[in-house]
């Protein structure tokens, strides 16, 4: 396990370190299968990845009642919280002002290099529940992910709504997820034109318009990533005050810069496909871009027979599950 401070500049290593933890924990069976081994069907501009496995992990068919609270749901122990999680799972950790990431390898992954980046568990109760609590939280992740560079990307699942909206969180403790984009893909969502609204504090503030999926976006140089955290928590005070749920994506675009996207959700009924089951609005970040994990083969197979169908629904999904930014 290897150790440093944001303040201090990340390691050039940090990559390979990342890596190398993956590749150990794959092959002694704490990451629980290789999701290289995903099938997946195109159907411009959309992926569907089917992993059979990943639909038997803890907490993947909830099904009580939406919490009162919503996103400001109270911590409660989970898996994150031992120490055998961090002994076993941690490759790096990571701090800033005093907050502590740990680093781990994501069990039960959607991609191949797929971790978290998990709050260590004795930091103050008030900051572990799975939303964001400042703008402090914010920067460092700007600040952690332009230190990987591309391919990775961070994306935060907050947790589930007062209003029942959903976005995909299976764990109420503080955590990122973090992973590199497939060399091989192009992204359905970066690829498509962007338009600029307007500028504020050096930052592009925009939309990509034909997009489905609600959002709006702040893209800078990692040297305003203060700045880019004080916007996107100003745009969350909407959501934390109905106690409604959110995604946030953030990419690197090369060369110290970045796009930050806040996508929030609201509530929507499962998505029925026909003669085949139904997809939950219960989805995360990477399904907001365009990845889309399909839970059962039956699905999958009804994709396959009919992707004009495939790409109605999930263009549906993509709408009917998101509410546009208020700012």
């Amino acid at each position: 396990m290897r150790f440093f401070r944001l303040e201090d500049g990340a390691p050039e290593d940090l990559p390979a370190l990342l890596e190398s933890g993956w590749e150990d924990q794959l092959s002694r069976g704490i990451v629980a299968y290789d999701p290289s081994r995903a099938e997946v069907v195109t159907v411009s501009p959309y992926r569907f990845h089917y992993l059979p496995e990943r639909a038997s992990r803890p907490g993947a068919r909830k099904s009580a009642a939406p919490p009162e609270a919503g996103v400001h749901a109270a911590h409660a122990p989970c898996p994150f919280d031992g120490e055998d999680f961090v002994r076993e799972r941690e490759v790096v950790r990571v701090s800033r002002g005093g907050r502590v990431q740990h680093i781990a390898c994501n069990r039960y992954p959607v991609t191949p290099f797929h971790y978290l980046a998990v709050r260590e568990a004795a930091a103050p109760p008030a900051t572990l529940p799975q939303r964001i609590h400042g703008p402090e939280e914010i920067e460092d992740s700007l600040l952690l992910i332009a230190a990987l560079g591309p391919p990775y990307r961070f994306y935060f699942n907050s947790n589930r709504g007062a209003d029942d909206s959903r976005s995909g969180s299976s764990v109420n403790h503080w955590h990122f997820q973090l992973f590199p984009y497939p060399a091989s893909y192009e992204s359905p969502l970066l690829e498509r034109p962007a338009t600029v609204l307007r500028r504020e504090k050096g930052l592009a503030i925009g939309r990509v318009e034909s997009w489905p999926a609600a959002h709006l976006f702040i893209e800078g140089e990692a040297r305003l990533a203060a700045a880019a955290a004080e916007i996107l928590w100003r745009w969350l005070g909407p959501p934390h005050e109905r106690r409604s749920a959110y995604n946030i994506e953030e990419v690197p675009l090369g060369r110290g810069a970045f796009r930050a996207f806040l996508f929030p959700r609201r509530h929507a009924p499962a998505a029925e496909v026909p003669g085949a089951g139904a997809l939950a609005a219960d989805f995360g970040g990477w399904e907001l871009s365009g990845d889309i994990v399909i839970p059962t083969r039956e699905i999958l197979d009804r994709v396959k027979a009919d992707p004009e169908e495939a790409r109605r629904i999930t263009e549906r999904r993509l709408r009917d599950t998101t509410r546009d930014v208020e700012e």
